[in-house]
């Protein structure tokens, strides 16, 4: 049986994921969506703490899963999110591949 961890619990283990992948990660409310941005040339993620937890999880698991994830160690709990955020296989796109080289 996989033991699943709260929403909270699960939220803040992807932030410690999304810190070390991104650096900084400020918390803050508005009218934005949580994701990356630039301040100054600076790359930061911001969460939106007027998102529920559930927006929260899904976007910072969208953002891990397209950052290579396999290159860290994950909880199993934390990888099963992540994955739920892959792309299908046939929706990837290998440049090499599809230029000839």
């Amino acid at each position: 049986m996989k033991r699943r961890l709260k929403p909270e619990t699960l939220l803040s283990e992807l932030e410690d994921v999304a810190r070390r992948l991104y650096g900084e990660l400020r918390r803050d409310e508005g009218f934005f969506v949580t994701g990356l941005c630039t301040v100054h040339g600076q790359t930061l993620l911001v969460v939106n703490t007027r998102q529920p937890v559930a927006e929260r999880i899904a976007a910072l698991a969208g953002l891990i899963a397209r950052s290579e994830p396999d290159r860290l160690y994950l909880k199993p709990a934390v990888r099963e999110e992540v994955e739920r955020h892959l792309l299908p296989e046939y929706v990837r796109v290998d440049l090499k591949e599809s230029n000839g080289t």
